[in-house]
Order: structure tokens, then C-alpha cells, then sequence
């Protein structure tokens, strides 16, 4: 609130915020803060007196838009400064087009190289006169960086250098092939023959051709910010710095990119950070004819062992919302009281995809708490497709409860629900996860899992989370073949517990 002079502006700035899961997720950093305040500025002045001026019909919904109208206010700004008001959008990118392409071709290539610090010769390389920097828009993107003796350079946030890579790209294309082959490198390390480099660029990756998985990883913020400026070339909010065509129909680049992203649901066994990454790719995309053809194509969503953030079930409700076919399971690992009511819309839509199978368990840190349980459970009332819902030590308590048994009892699909006590006579329950088989065998998988992963080893909440389940095993001693398989479970957790790490982590 204190950004802004004019109080109106920012009631409204930070209503529009509140209401957008994207953007007030990110409101609570410092930096995203600052950046999303900057692009909305403009959306909600009172200075403006006609509709060409004034931006508040269409302001920004996804990062990358923020981001878009975050780069298009400094030039606006000050690279024009009194002149800016009287000149079009276009007019103003095509005055600045030749120092962004070569800012975004030194962010580029030494993106792929995991490269954040510039000296004097790198700027002067791409075109850039560090001598220029501080009187010009670039004192607001690049930084003066004091290591050692040598002046160094960087951008002043990681994302910036992500953004105007993308900015770079996105602009350096002209057809849907080439858009093609740089999805396939940056999503994936792979090129498409004849390639032998990286997409624009001259000369092989130090390391080869091939993006090593790590690097691939570190490239997923800059591939959602590409889809999401190939969107803005598609809406014509690059004009100035490019032609919107892509040499051919670009009417139907959203149904190939939609093909696209189908094959790799369809064909590949991704692991689950990319999955993820994908789906925040179609969200940033934001085309219905993109999103419509892929989601159909996703039949289990597995994101057990990641964290989630408000913005990854953002992305994951965007794309689910589009599918009406049936999803045999949905994993969800960290998951919130916000992160909770937000994917409850999913189970409450008609029109969405069918979830027979739901897995909340604290095996990977969800905290649903009491408001997001009493949500859960107002979602399930009218669902006609969960049947088993799987909720172990979630930090549900008595409160979480309370309309539990008036919501449930208008379900006819569950048969199974874990952990929350007698409901219905014909309903399963379990009130322990020793007492079910399955969750039992499911935690020695994880645990499998664990030792093998030297990340998860390191992870301080998979450590609180072993020692959770520990707990468990002590609360309760199980029957039969469930007695054998709890004891397993309870030795190999204490023998990763002595592993030096973990024991440090879960001792913290």
C-alpha cells in the first residue's frame, strides 16, 4: 500500500491482488512485491483520460504478463521519460528493440551456461556500453556488481535475465518449427536433427549438445515465461519489436502447440517436477485451444514429494479444468489450507476431470488444518467420482470436522476415507495407517525412495515427516501381516534417521 501516492490507486491495486491466487502468492517477497507493483501501476492510474491510455479493462493475470508490463513501465519510463507519454506501445519497444535483443542474447546464452555475473568484455560482446548503463532504462535491469578488484554486472534478479532470455526468443523465431525444437532442448536437453547447437546459438554448450537433467531443471522459470511471451507475440503486445506472423496460420499455433504438449502427457514418463513445469507452461500460455487439446492426455497426477505452492495448484486447477475425461489419481504433497480451497474447486466442477483416488498425505508435509478440511469436505458433498480419499496425519483437527458428517452423508461415490473416524455405515474407514495394507506399503516404498535420492536425504521436511510417521507406528500396533510390515517400516526408518544428516535435519 505504501507504493503507491494515491491512496484510490492503491485500495484498488491491492483488491486485484487479493483476488488473483498468482500474483498474491507472490505479493510476499520483497522483490515480486515490488515488481508486481510496478507493472499494475499503470492498470489503475487516475491520470489517464481515454481508453488507449488507461490499461485497467485487461491488467495482468499470469507471472508473465506481470513481468511484460513490469519491463514495458521502466522503458515507458525511463528510457523515454517525458516523450514516453506521447508515443503508442509500439513506438516505444521499437525504440529500445535493439538494446533489449542484445540484453536478452547475453541473458540467453549465458543462461544456458548457469552464468549470472558479466564483466566489462561480456556487455561490450553483446553491444552493450557499460559506460551507458546508469543513464539509461538499463540502471533499472543490470546491476553493479563489486567482486574482488573487477567491476562485475548482474541482472537484478535471476527472473529478470529468465525473462528477457525469453523475450529474446520468442522475438528471434519465425515459424512453429523452430518453436518446436527450442521446447524440445529447454523442456527435455534434447535436438532435433539436424541441430547440432542449442537453439540460437552458435556454438555447443561446453558440456555437449545435450542439457544435463540439473540444467534442464534450472531452465523451467524460462520456459514459462516463453510461453507465456509467445502468447503476448500472439496477442500482438510485441509489436514494435516484431511481426505477429509466424509464417504460416498463426490461427492454428495454438491447436500444434497443443499437439505438442499432448505427446509429451501421452508418450513420455516424466518425472514430476516436469510435469509440473509443463503445467505451468499451459497456464502461462493461457490459450484454450492449447490447454483443451493437452489436459485430456493426463490420466494420473503424481506430485507426491514436492512442495506446492499456491501458484503450483493454481496451474494445476487452470489445466485440470479442461479435462472432463477421467483421472485415475491425484497425489498431492505439501499442501496448505489456501493450496486446499483452491484445488477444491476442481472437485466441486461438473465440467472438470474425474478423480477416482485422492492421496493427502503428511508421508509428504500436507497440512490441510482445519478451514482447508471443512472446504474438503463442502467440495465432496455434490462429487460424483472420488472414491477414496486418503488424509493420514494431515493436521486436521476437531474443527476441521464439524460439517463433515452433513456434507458426507449426500455423497453416494466414496466408498473409502482414512483416518477421520465412523461417518457413514457404508462407508470404509480407517482410523490408523497401520490398519490399511496399502498406506503401509506405500511409506516403505517412500522410504526406498529416500535412500536412494540423495535430495530427499537432505529435504529438513522429509525428515519431520519420517519422524511423524514414527509416532505413528508407536501409537498403534496393527494385526496380522500389517503387525510384520509396521515393524519393517519402523526399522528402516530408525536406520535412516541414524544417517548423519537426517539425524541433524530432524534434530533442528
Amino acid at each position: 500500500m505504501k507504493f503507491y501516492k494515491d491512496p484510490l490507486v492503491a485500495e484498488k491495486v491491492f483488491s486485484y491482488i487479493v483476488r488473483n491466487d498468482n500474483l498474491f502468492a507472490l505479493s510476499f517477497i520483497p522483490l515480486y512485491c515490488y515488481i508486481i507493483c510496478s507493472a499494475l501501476a499503470e492498470f489503475f492510474s487516475t491520470d489517464h483520460n481515454n481508453e488507449e491510455e488507461s490499461l485497467d479493462l485487461n491488467p495482468p493475470r499470469t507471472v508473465s504478463e506481470v513481468y511484460y508490463f513490469y519491463l514495458y513501465t521502466t522503458i515507458k519510463h525511463h528510457a523515454l521519460k517525458d516523450k514516453a507519454e506521447t508515443n503508442s506501445r509500439p513506438q516505444i519497444l521499437a525504440v529500445v528493440k535493439e538494446q533489449l535483443m542484445n540484453l536478452g542474447r547475453m541473458a540467453y546464452e549465458n543462461l544456458l551456461r548457469n552464468r549470472i555475473l558479466f564483466d566489462r568484455e561480456d556487455l561490450e560482446k553483446f553491444g552493450l556500453d557499460p559506460r551507458g548503463i546508469r543513464s539509461t532504462f538499463l540502471s533499472q535491469i543490470l546491476v553493479s556488481v563489486k567482486e574482488e578488484k573487477v567491476e562485475m554486472f548482474a541482472f537484478f534478479h535471476l527472473t529478470i535475465q529468465e525473462y528477457l532470455a525469453a523475450l529474446f526468443c520468442v522475438v528471434s523465431f519465425s515459424s512453429y518449427t523452430e518453436i518446436l525444437t527450442g521446447l524440445d532442448y529447454w523442456c527435455f536437453g534434447e535436438l532435433r536433427p539436424p541441430a547440432e547447437n542449442p537453439p540460437l546459438t552458435l556454438n555447443p554448450l561446453p558440456a555437449g549438445d545435450d542439457l544435463e537433467c540439473p540444467r534442464v531443471e534450472n531452465l523451467q522459470m524460462f520456459t514459462r515465461f516463453f510461453s507465456g511471451l509467445l502468447r503476448a507475440r500472439l496477442s500482438r503486445l510485441l509489436e514494435g519489436m516484431v511481426e505477429n506472423s509466424f509464417g504460416g496460420d498463426d490461427g492454428e499455433l495454438p491447436y500444434q502447440l497443443g499437439d505438442w504438449f499432448q505427446c509429451q502427457f501421452k508418450n513420455r514418463n516424466l518425472p514430476n517436477q516436469m510435469t509440473l513445469n509443463l503445467l505451468h507452461c499451459l497456464m502461462e500460455l493461457h490459450l484454450q485451444e492449447t490447454t483443451g487439446r493437452a489436459a485430456p492426455e493426463i490420466s494420473r497426477l503424481n506430485l507426491f514429494k514436492m512442495k506446492l505452492s499456491v501458484v503450483d495448484c493454481a496451474a494445476v486447477h487452470y489445466v485440470l479444468q479442461f479435462s472432463k475425461h477421467l483421472l485415475k489419481d491425484i497425489r498431492y504433497n505439501c499442501l496448505g489450507t489456501d493450496a486446499a480451497i483452491l484445488e477444491s474447486t476442481v472437485l466441486k466442477s461438473e465440467d472438470s476431470c474425474v478423480v477416482p483416488v485422492m492421496f493427502l498425505s503428511s508421508m509428504c508435509g500436507n497440512k490441510l488444518g482445519p478451514e482447508g478440511a471443512r472446504v474438503l469436505w463442502e467440495a465432496l458433498e455434490h462429487n460424483n467420482s472420488v472414491e477414496e480419499v486418503y488424509l493420514d496425519i494431515t493436521g486436521i483437527t476437531e474443527s476441521g470436522t464439524e460439517n463433515l458428517v452433513q456434507c458426507l452423508s449426500k455423497n453416494t461415490a466414496l466408498k473409502s476415507l482414512t483416518d477421520l473416524g465412523r461417518v457413514r455405515p457404508d462407508l470404509r474407514i480407517i482410523s490408523h495407517f497401520v490398519d490399511d495394507l496399502g498406506l503401509l506399503e506405500a511409506y516403505l516404498g517412500w522410504v526406498e525412495e529416500m535412500r536412494a535420492d540423495h535430495d530427499q536425504m537432505e529435504s529438513v521436511k522429509n525428515a519431520d515427516a519420517l519422524q511423524s510417521v514414527l509416532k505413528g507406528l508407536w501409537l498403534s500396533e496393527g494385526t496380522g501381516e500389517n503387525t510384520v510390515k509396521a515393524k519393517e517400516l519402523e526399522t528402516k526408518i530408525l536406520q535412516l534417521l541414524e544417517n548423519s544428516e537426517l539425524s541433524a535435519l530432524s534434530a533442528k
